[in-house]
């Protein structure tokens, strides 16, 4: 939504300038390179799963009101701050969650575990996400459903972020238990 959907977004369903769109695109862009590096940082400090938990909420409840916010009057500078705002949300989350992916892989399969999971992901909701949000428009008459689909994926990923800690301590847990009994 933020990167790629947002020129498609901006000139064919709010009818604002190519080169408008395109300049938020730029300036997300940007934004992202920004929080990337810092939220990684923060997430070593105060661990990942509070940063997680915290983004994944902000993007449910926020993100379907700033689209309605927007397109009620659509502009150059509410889609920049939309676009801002939901690019400080991504780009908080991703610090956390490309570390978040790679701790909870079991270290034999680390990186081809990281790269599946990620590129599914990535193919899965990334790639799909214009075709998506566009049929959602066009079926529903609603310019705001991106929104719902933002908090949907948001959904998805603090139910991800709750489940795959439980089950990386209770992995941890088996084998710690295991490797007591094997001492014993």
């Amino acid at each position: 939504m933020i990167t790629a959907y947002t020129p498609t977004f901006g000139i064919s369903v709010l009818h604002l300038a190519a080169i408008d769109s395109l300049i938020v695109t730029l300036c997300v862009g940007a934004s992202n390179l920004f929080w990337l590096p810092i939220m990684g940082s923060l997430s070593d400090r105060i661990g990942r799963r509070p940063l997680l938990l915290v983004c994944t909420t902000l993007m449910l409840v926020t993100a379907y009101p700033a689209m309605l916010w927007l397109v009620r009057e659509p502009s150059f500078s509410r889609l920049l701050m939309v676009e801002l705002w939901l690019s400080f949300i991504f780009g908080s989350y991703n610090g956390a969650m490309v570390v978040f992916l790679l701790e909870i892989m079991p270290v034999s399969v680390r990186t081809s575990g990281f790269a599946l999971a990620y590129s599914l992901a990535t193919a899965i909701f990334g790639g799909f996400t214009p075709a998506i949000r566009s049929y959602l428009i066009h079926r529903t008459g609603n310019r705001a459903i991106p929104g719902l689909w933002l908090s949907f994926a948001a959904a998805c990923g603090l139910v991800a972020s709750l489940l795959a800690r439980l089950h990386h301590d209770l992995v941890e847990a088996s084998t710690t238990v295991q490797a007591t009994s094997a001492c014993d």
